[in-house]
């Protein structure tokens, strides 16, 4: 998207948002297209599309504020693959607070009945 500023054209930053791949790296999604981090410096991350062979790339600083966007897509935009990966945290997420819950639930209880666990594991 571009605004018309005192007769100049400006890029308009895009909101940006991270996300985690399928490895556990961050992801940067940008109006719909996906970044990884490239590399960092002590000033600038510099993250590049996740589609082999399109060149844009996006800089952010060190605490992941938009600084600027480099080329432009040779593909369309991710929309749904963002979806998915949303979809697919969210459940991840899901999965660990029930798997969490359940694990201090048993905790709680054998603590709570550790004396009868060791009284009827000594009457054998």
């Amino acid at each position: 998207a571009f605004v018309i500023l005192t007769g100049e054209i400006q890029a308009k930053s895009p909101a940006i948002s991270f996300m985690n791949s399928n490895k556990g790296k961050p992801l940067l999604v940008a109006d719909e297209y996906t970044f990884k981090l490239n590399k960092a410096t002590t000033t600038t991350k510099y993250w590049i599309c996740t589609i082999n062979g399109c060149a844009t790339k996006v800089h952010t600083d060190l605490t992941n504020l938009f600084m600027k966007t480099a080329g432009n897509h040779s593909h369309l935009p991710e929309k749904e693959k963002i979806e998915v990966r949303e979809v697919r945290e969210k459940l991840t997420f899901f999965i660990f607070l029930i798997f969490f819950s359940s694990l201090t639930f048993q905790l709680n209880f054998i603590q709570q009945n550790m004396h009868y666990i060791i009284y009827n594991s000594l009457k054998y």
